[in-house]
């Protein structure tokens, strides 16, 4: 490899040969100016030259950080589920393309300020933390493959500090709220949905997903192994669950069964009527010819029976967490709440309840001075 160091006006000048352009064959030069000092451009030149003896060296990509980001993501989605991809691309395009200061700097010239600098705008602009570290998570993806392809050196985004996650407050009914509801909406056609949703924890998406092919009559278990999820242009879609934990078994009690088999009664007049227009999806929640239910109307129905319970109104993930508030209060292991809610983590399931956890402090300060007494 060849290089040299010249003088032009008052600054020093190193220019080396970095081999031929794989695409062109023709040969390739990397010039840089404006070193004060001779011996800072010969310095320069030489950590070059030895990246490339090395086969280190990495020619920065002057890519547009916006046309990159595109790039990435079309070999991105080819390697997630649909659905994520949905989801993941109104990130892309709101925050990293067109709300973003550097949507239009080279990929090589952003710097680890630049990325912080956006994580503060985002605050700024009153994004809740959890959408930020969504950003963050993206980035890194995003330019970890950018190293990949050596396009850039190093990952800027590896050395910022994305804001900690700040859980929400959410509301949550008590026992005789909870009563409440259910006595309302007993008569209503999705009240096996509520109580599904109160009884087991599960997502929403999950419960639309439920088949009768994933009950265990027998062993009284339900087996969680799909969801169901909104894409635009598609509707609603069968997808996997939200993580490999999801995928789990919900283990019921007797009562719950014989709730069960009287809606399926329901749903097997539900065929008679509707004849041959009756789609059989096996769906344990179908609409009245069997097809998905649309949330929607289910979230409608909700609004109105806690308007005539009288009980605070809630979302409907919210029930998720009355039933997981529940078992916390009544001393249930943290690993196994984790487990019956599909946490990928019980540290998950542990930043979410802390609040809840009892405050034992007086009986742990009293097992100490017994333990200290007797070590006398």
């Amino acid at each position: 490899m060849k290089g040299s160091v010249s003088k032009r006006g008052s600054t020093w000048t190193y220019v080396v040969d970095i081999g031929k352009d794989p695409e062109t064959g023709k040969r390739q030069q990397k010039t840089k100016g404006g070193f004060k000092k001779k011996k800072d451009a010969e310095a320069a030149l030489l950590n070059i030259l030895k990246e490339l003896e090395e086969g280190e060296y990495i020619e920065p990509s002057n890519k547009i950080f916006s046309s990159y980001i595109e790039e990435w993501f079309q070999h991105y989605g080819k390697r997630v589920k649909e659905t994520t991809a949905f989801s993941r691309r109104f990130t892309v395009d709101k925050h990293l393309i067109r709300e973003n200061p550097f949507h239009n700097k080279p990929l090589s010239k952003i710097t680890s300020k630049d990325i912080d600098n956006l994580y503060n705008l985002k605050l700024d602009e009153g994004y809740s933390t959890n959408t930020i570290r969504k950003i963050h998570q993206m980035l890194h993806q995003a330019l970890e493959q950018a190293v990949k392809w050596n396009m850039i050196k190093t990952n800027p985004v590896s050395k910022t500090a994305p804001p900690s996650i700040k859980t929400k407050d959410f509301k949550i009914w008590s026992f005789d709220e909870v009563h409440a509801f259910l006595e309302v909406s007993r008569k209503n056609r999705h009240y096996i949905m509520f109580l599904l949703a109160i009884y087991t924890g599960m997502r929403k998406g999950e419960i639309l997903g439920l088949k009768w092919s994933d009950i265990d009559f027998e062993k009284k278990v339900i087996m969680v192994q799909r969801s169901v999820a909104r894409i635009s242009g598609l509707g609603y879609i069968f997808s996997s669950p939200k993580t490999k934990k999801s995928i789990r078994q919900v283990p019921i009690p007797d009562f719950f069964i014989e709730e069960l088999l009287t809606h399926k009664k329901t749903q097997e007049e539900w065929k008679k009527r509707s004849g041959t227009q009756y789609q059989e999806l096996d769906l344990v929640i179908s609409t009245e010819t069997g097809t998905i239910q649309d949330p929607r109307n289910v979230l409608r129905e909700m609004r109105k029976i806690c308007k005539n319970a009288k009980v605070t109104p809630i979302r409907f993930h919210d029930i998720r967490h009355t039933h997981a508030s529940i078992l916390i209060a009544e001393g249930v292991d943290i690993v196994k709440v984790a487990s019956r809610l599909g946490h990928t983590n019980p540290k998950i399931t542990l930043e979410i309840y802390a609040h809840l956890m009892p405050n034992e402090d007086n009986d742990v300060a009293d097992i100490f001075h017994k333990a200290f007494k007797k070590s006398r």
